[in-house]
């Protein structure tokens, strides 16, 4: 037998990988495809997909059997087009939705209304008992997220200590905005801290109140003030961040604080923040850029 009539096909393969415990992603990465063909080829293949992450079964269980429940739902409209031999689009014309929401929620990227399962199960042309099991799944997923948003409101509280204590013990605080000046430029700065900020042209734009507190934090040496300007050729996250040390990253919202502190996570972004540094300008660039946005702003007002 030859090496090529000895290999195992894609499908064959990721199957193999998966049952020995590689993750989709990683599944992604060594074949060179996406993370949904590599999904799709698990789900036309019957393969049960794992719960995502290895959490323990105490406080975190409820959190896993929802996403659990989120997945299963997604593998079921994945598994029921496939059956059905429609593409994405065409089952997203015939439901009245969308390609990229039946792609969205066919990978667990985006929570289906009911509504819309309903209506996808009778495109599919599913049995009843797939179409009853489908629906059940997407009352429940619905009631998950109702509670994932009042556990999200009760742990605002707790949580905003925990970056309260963090922040006050960090002797290097980054931070980036892209939309207004963050609470960490319009307190005063601790002694022995550096404080390293980089702002949107857009996010000073927007802020005309704090235009001379920026030029005086520009002068003082423990503060490192810089703005990316609208020409920069730069991908801006969608997102304002800040970076504790090397420790935590807090993402503020307004349904809460979402905080990171896997280590790599933290690296991550890290390097989007070095990233978001190297295109800024500081120094006399933001004195001579603040002049502009002021004169702007006398012109229009």
């Amino acid at each position: 037998m030859s090496a090529e009539q000895g290999a195992p096909s894609f499908a064959e393969f990721v199957v193999k990988g998966y049952a020995e415990g590689r993750t989709i992603r990683a599944l992604a990465a060594a074949t060179g495809r996406s993370y949904g063909t590599v999904r799709g080829a698990l789900v036309a293949r019957g393969v049960r997909m794992r719960k995502r992450g290895n959490r323990p079964a105490t406080t975190m269980m409820a959190v896993a059997d929802a996403r659990a429940r989120r997945e299963e739902l997604s593998a079921e409209l994945l598994r029921a087009r496939l059956a059905s031999g429609l593409t994405g689009a065409a089952a997203g014309r015939r439901a009245g939705i969308s390609q990229s929401k039946v792609s969205k929620v066919e990978t667990g990227r985006l929570l289906p209304k009911v509504v819309d399962v309903r209506r996808l199960a009778e495109v599919y042309g599913v049995s009843p008992e797939v179409r009853r099991r489908m629906l059940k799944l997407a009352d429940k997923v619905s009631g998950d997220a109702e509670h994932r948003r009042a556990v999200l409101h009760r742990g605002v509280a707790r949580r905003q200590v925990v970056v309260a204590r963090t922040e006050a013990a960090a002797l290097t605080v980054r931070v980036f905005a892209i939309c207004g000046v963050p609470q960490q430029l319009l307190r005063p700065v601790e002694p022995g801290r550096r404080l390293v900020a980089v702002l949107s042209e857009g996010a000073v734009r927007s802020a005309p109140e704090h235009w001379d507190r920026l030029l005086a934090l520009s002068l003082l040496p423990e503060v490192e003030l810089g703005v990316i300007p609208w020409y920069t050729p730069v991908s801006l996250p969608a997102a304002g961040f800040v970076v504790l040390d090397e420790t935590m990253v807090v993402f503020g919202l307004v349904s809460g604080d979402v905080v990171i502190t896997d280590p790599d996570d933290v690296r991550g972004h890290l390097k989007t923040f070095r990233r978001l540094h190297d295109a800024a300008v500081f120094g006399g660039a933001v004195h001579r850029l603040l002049e502009i946005v002021r004169a702007d702003y006398r012109r229009v007002t």
